[in-house]
């Protein structure tokens, strides 16, 4: 699993670097910070059989079901990926979907949310949609893969949504 990540990462990462080259504001998408790699399985025994290759390889996993799926933010104890990625977000594919397995995308961090849509406006030749769910983000497809470019990392995704359970529970 590590060695098809860091396989992925170092594709996608040669792919980003020349999207980034050709932007009308390259100095937003330099500045990005890439925090999170995804990668969808195939199914739950494929979705299983990775989750327990690299549960040894880290100190935090969190797990939830959401969209009819198991989805896990795991942290690596050590930096071990290109671009000092230490979060793998591992998905299930949702039952009946055909997407493509494999890296899904990667997610970006910019401490200024408000600079997102203005910076993609002026891209008329990336295809991006703002997306929200339990979170907020602005989904950006290239030939490279998709990147998912947001103002906050999905360990304070996963702080919320425990704060939330807990709310719950405590109601």
């Amino acid at each position: 699993m590590i060695n098809e990540l860091t396989a992925a990462i170092a594709d996608y990462k040669t792919k980003w670097e020349s999207l980034v080259a050709q932007r009308a504001d390259v100095s937003f998408f330099e500045n990005l910070k890439p925090t999170a790699v995804a990668w969808k399985t195939k199914d739950i025994a494929d979705y299983d059989a990775r989750m327990s290759e690299l549960r040894d390889l880290c100190d935090q996993i969190f797990v939830v079901w959401m969209n009819d799926r198991w989805i896990a933010k795991l942290h690596l104890k050590e930096g071990m990926l290109p671009w000092n990625l230490r979060i793998i977000k591992l998905m299930q594919r949702r039952p009946g979907s055909t997407d493509a397995t494999g890296l899904d995308h990667i997610d970006f961090y910019t401490p200024d949310g408000s600079a997102i849509k203005p910076a993609l406006s002026g891209e008329t030749e990336l295809k991006w949609n703002y997306e929200k769910n339990n979170a907020e983000w602005y989904s950006v497809w290239s030939a490279g893969g998709e990147a998912k470019i947001r103002d906050d990392t999905i360990c304070g995704v996963c702080a919320n949504e425990l704060l939330q359970t807990e709310k719950e529970i405590l109601a």
